[in-house]
């Protein structure tokens, strides 16, 4: 006769836990994430395409550009997070405290393709920037010349945020999408971009940053 002990002990149930989800996965809503950041990054092209520029527009970047100084210079530190260097240094700090080469690897490289991405659409779009139609505007960044659409420090920002907010537990994550949302404000407040610009600048990093994530889904066992 089988003891009960014994039984029991070969009754007992395989274990039900499931195994940890990728990162594209631990975003519930990359779905419509993604619809969004396309139909942004359509919508925000046909209005940089238009001629002349939304009256709109205009009065969004004056609006916003005869604020005080002192508002553009505490939004200067933060706009820096959209510059090429912030994904390469969050990369290595994910990389080292998830111990995931392959998530480190994948946040510098996002911010990368974003930042050269942006450029050559720069080149397709051939929209100038708000000097152009503004003469006696307040340009608080450089000269304010060149191609405007989209935001490349928008889409850094923006790329850079998708990563880091998948490797932060779900109650901090608001913390990256405010900062990349500030930079592109920052990028108007200081005379170098159109809202249209900073619109597709965010919508091109999104799409950049999920597709990095898709990337480490596929290759992370």
């Amino acid at each position: 006769m089988i003891s009960g002990t014994a039984a029991g002990r070969g009754s007992r149930p395989r274990s039900t836990a499931r195994p940890d989800r990728g990162p594209l996965r631990q975003l519930p809503s990359a779905g419509w994430l993604a619809a969004v950041a396309a139909v942004g990054l359509a919508a925000s092209w046909v209005v940089a395409e238009r001629t002349p520029v939304p009256q709109w527009e205009l009065d969004v970047v004056r609006a916003l550009t005869d604020g005080p100084d002192g508002v553009a210079r505490a939004l200067h530190p933060v706009m820096q997070l959209g510059t090429i260097g912030v994904p390469l240094v969050a990369g290595v700090v994910i990389g080292l405290a998830r111990r995931n080469l392959v998530s480190g690897l994948a946040t510098a490289a996002v911010g990368v393709v974003a930042w050269f991405g942006a450029k050559a659409l720069k080149q397709v779009v051939d929209r100038d920037r708000p000097i152009a139609f503004l003469p006696d505007l307040v340009v608080r960044e450089d000269e304010g010349v060149g191609l405007g659409f989209p935001s490349g420090h928008s889409a850094v920002a923006a790329a850079t945020a998708v990563l880091v907010a998948a490797a932060l537990p779900r109650r901090l994550r608001w913390i990256v999408v405010v900062l990349a949302a500030v930079v592109g404000v920052a990028r108007i407040v200081h005379g170098v971009h159109l809202p249209a610009d900073v619109v597709g600048g965010w919508s091109l990093g999104v799409l950049v940053g999920l597709l990095g994530l898709a990337v480490v889904d596929r290759a992370t066992p």
